[in-house]
């Protein structure tokens, strides 16, 4: 920049998020992928099915650990606001976007069966694998954006901030 500064402020953001976990069910699988063309011959397989019910003993096993839920919902929330492949405010929060659900999911493998934990470590070493092996754990985790606030920092010898704008979102 070749011209002089002739402004310099401190902003800070605050976004407010609501999220919801739906529990992962063989109802819940039915709903989503009765969407799906081929539904009756997804069902139909057994193996196909069991592996699609793996979905809520991982669900399960994220809300146990504190730390990999923690992670994931920084990651949900981050991708809320910015979903692409370079988001800026995931990288602050450290989340790698392009392998985000192994990285976190991953953590939490250990916590399941042990045939639950290889068919995951199995898909993980797949293409878009675990992706597609968690579309509805993926889905049942909703989140809403609820508001948010900007604020500007005051000058002076304590951390003083002043309210711009606030918008709350209804429905």
């Amino acid at each position: 920049m070749a011209g002089e500064v002739l402004m310099a402020k401190r902003l800070r953001m605050t976004l407010d998020f609501e999220v919801e976990v739906e529990e992962v069910t063989d109802e819940s699988l039915h709903e989503h992928y009765r969407k799906s063309a081929n539904y009756e011959e997804l069902v139909g397989d057994s193996e196909w099915w069991e592996n699609a019910r793996r979905q809520g003993r991982l669900q399960r096993a994220l809300l146990e650990d504190e730390e990999a839920l923690r992670k994931y919902l920084t990651y949900v929330a981050a991708v809320e606001v910015d979903p692409s492949s370079d988001s800026r405010l995931c990288e602050v929060f450290g989340v790698n976007v392009e392998r985000a659900e192994e990285d976190i999911l991953g953590a939490v493998f250990g916590r399941l069966g042990t045939e639950d934990a290889r068919y995951y470590r199995e898909v993980s070493a797949e293409d878009n694998g675990l992706f597609d092996s968690v579309e509805v754990l993926s889905s049942a985790i909703r989140v809403r954006l609820t508001g948010a606030r900007i604020e500007e920092g005051m000058e002076g010898e304590r951390e003083e901030w002043r309210e711009l704008a606030v918008g709350n979102v209804f429905g």
